[in-house]
């Protein structure tokens, strides 16, 4: 995966079977700073308490930008036939053949699939066009859903890994999955 945007081209958008990631664009700061108020992304991501609008500016505008720049990629996670913001899903900078994915998923598109789906596109995208050799991820132990995401997007459960994470300013623990490019991977 080269390592600067110019290197890269513009960022791609990979479609599915029922969703499709594109990348941000700044007519959707205010879905991401509505569904950034849920207390379940809160509770589980890394996005700022209490969430302001200038920090879905920042994600849009800056962040989704740099990390393209920087080698990874943050999309937009929509249906593919219309409809609100579904959640957001990035790989970000690879390094030594492998990339952490993060992912979260807006309350009224929970349960419908879309996550694990935009999941096993992101992971496709990684392996075949950019050349990686596994995705990580990194999960609380009592995040169900997203464990439940990953699962189903083929992602294998490594083991606990202790106090790995600084969450709001403390020591947590979480659950590292990956998916290797040589592993089996699930019909999109």
């Amino acid at each position: 995966m080269p390592g600067t945007a110019s290197d890269r081209g513009p960022q791609p958008t990979l479609t599915g079977r029922h969703v499709r990631l594109r990348p941000w664009r700044p007519d959707d700061v205010d879905a991401v700073h509505a569904a950034c108020q849920d207390p379940d992304i809160q509770r589980w991501t890394q996005v700022p308490v209490p969430y302001a609008r200038e920090y879905a500016e920042g994600f849009v505008r800056v962040a989704a930008p740099d990390t393209w720049a920087a080698g990874g990629a943050l999309f937009a996670v929509e249906p593919r036939d219309g409809g609100p913001l579904a959640g957001s899903i990035g790989l970000f900078p690879p390094r030594d053949g492998f990339a952490e994915a993060g992912y979260w998923t807006a309350p009224g598109s929970r349960g419908r699939g879309f996550t694990a789906e935009a999941l096993r596109l992101l992971s496709r995208w990684a392996f075949d066009p950019c050349g990686l050799r596994r995705v990580e991820l990194l999960v609380d132990p009592g995040n169900a859903g997203s464990r439940g995401v990953a699962e189903r997007a083929g992602f294998r459960a490594e083991g606990t890994v202790r106090q790995r994470f600084l969450h709001r300013g403390r020591p947590s623990d979480v659950v590292l999955y990956a998916l290797l490019a040589t592993d089996p991977r699930p019909a999109p």
